[in-house]
């Protein structure tokens, strides 16, 4: 008996293992695949060539793997946050909130700076700011409702972690852990001390 239940728990891991293959994490009904992942590391690197970066502080290697991962994931979560919400963002809005930064950063010009040290490849750059519009309504929402910034602030926590959980966040062992609490993903624990010989 103990032998067939140990071969049912090795099919178990070996079917989980199997369905994160393909796939850097899923979210609920969504995959972020493996080669989406490395496409937006490897455009954010290359995007560093044409750019003074001695003064910035940038992610490489891991790192930065696990904090772009931790952005794709947070899009997904914020997006269905939105259709809960009946949040819609329009185009005009995009355009409008993208010629308000290149006031605040002295003009177009000076954007590849800005998404280098940012680690925003040039292609995201209207998904971060739909993510950020979308995050703008909601705290505009509970500031209607009467509450203040630190309330605000707790408020769109909670529910962006509820929505995480709802939506049930797996990471491909391969780059670490998704951290309720951070909302990040993070790197694996190490395996600890292990027992030897001595």
């Amino acid at each position: 008996m103990k032998r067939v239940l140990a071969l049912i728990l090795v099919s178990v891991v070996a079917l989980t293992g199997c369905s994160q293959v393909d796939s850097a994490a899923t979210i609920g009904d969504t995959k972020i695949a493996l080669s989406d992942l490395q496409s937006q590391v490897d455009l954010i690197v290359s995007e560093r060539d044409g750019v003074d970066t001695t003064q910035m502080q940038l992610e490489d290697g891991d790192a930065l793997t696990r904090s772009q991962l931790s952005y794709m994931i947070s899009n997904v979560i914020i997006e269905d946050l939105a259709k809960d919400q009946n949040i819609e963002i329009s185009t005009t809005e995009i355009e409008a909130y993208k010629a308000e930064i290149y006031a605040n950063i002295g003009g177009e010009e000076n954007l590849p700076n800005v998404l280098v040290s940012a680690a925003i490849p040039s292609t995201s750059l209207d998904d971060v700011l739909r993510r950020d519009l979308i995050l703008r309504k909601i705290s505009e929402k509970e500031a209607a409702a009467g509450s203040d910034d630190a309330a605000i602030n707790a408020a769109i926590q909670k529910l962006v972690t509820d929505k995480a959980n709802s939506l049930k966040v797996t990471v491909n062992p391969r780059y670490g852990n998704w951290d309720i609490n951070t909302l990040t993903v993070v790197a694996a624990e190490p395996t600890g001390d292990a027992v030897t010989d001595k």
